[in-house]
């Protein structure tokens, strides 16, 4: 949540009001930097994707099951948009469609590639070091 400093138009005085700043589409869920602790599905995530590399979410999903962690897609969409609001993860598209040839327009194929970011390598990091 942002705050937003407004004045009084009758006194003059100033304050600060909390609001709702606007996500657009792919940027992650919008309640991200409100959550304090990252569940241990989070942590299996950044793991698996810090080990392995990019990967699309069907793929993630996968190893996950392999690993014996069984989620379903819709939960492990909403645990990715976590983290992407958070800055830990990121998502590429990485397939290019031409709808149009005559005018020349593209699509993105709708099959992202998750990866960790820098933030996410550290914050794993930092969550193994407290384990010790």
């Amino acid at each position: 949540m942002a705050k937003l400093k407004v004045r009084c138009p009758r006194c003059g005085h100033e304050f600060y009001v909390d609001v709702h700043s606007p996500r657009q589409k792919g940027e992650g869920a919008r309640y991200a930097p409100e959550i304090k602790r990252l569940t241990p599905l989070h942590v299996a995530i950044l793991s698996v994707l810090a080990e392995r590399g990019p990967m699309t979410k069907k793929r993630l999903g996968a190893i996950l099951a392999e690993e014996g962690r069984r989620v379903s897609g819709n939960s492990l969409s909403g645990r990715l948009s976590e983290l992407l609001g958070l800055g830990l993860v990121e998502c590429k598209y990485t397939e290019v469609k031409e709808v149009d040839p005559a005018s020349k327009q593209f699509r993105f194929v709708k099959k992202p590639v998750w990866s960790i970011t820098e933030s996410g390598r550290v914050t794993l990091a930092g969550l193994a070091f407290r384990e010790i």
